[in-house]
């Protein structure tokens, strides 16, 4: 059976009130790790895969985590992104 990839989500679903927007710039061109309720920033990572091993090695269950990624200045984010 396929493992199952975590499922990223939407801006809107992550509260970044807790998470200085100073913090989050210095994320550019990552995928972030959120707890549940979005209030604490788990781990950051080029891509879903070292995010995942990162997320593992750290106790955390990848499926149990808010996903997001913060765009590197003008890049276009493509369906690779997710591989």
């Amino acid at each position: 059976m396929p493992q199952s990839q975590p499922i990223p989500a939407s801006s809107s679903e992550i509260s970044s009130s807790d998470i200085p927007a100073e913090e989050l710039k210095k994320h550019r061109g990552h995928w972030l790790a959120f707890s549940a309720d979005g209030a604490r920033l788990i781990a950051s990572c080029a891509t879903l895969k070292e995010l995942e091993i990162h997320l593992r090695a750290a106790g955390e269950n990848p499926e149990e985590v808010l996903l997001d990624r913060i765009p590197d200045g003008d890049v276009i984010i493509s369906g690779s992104e997710l591989s």
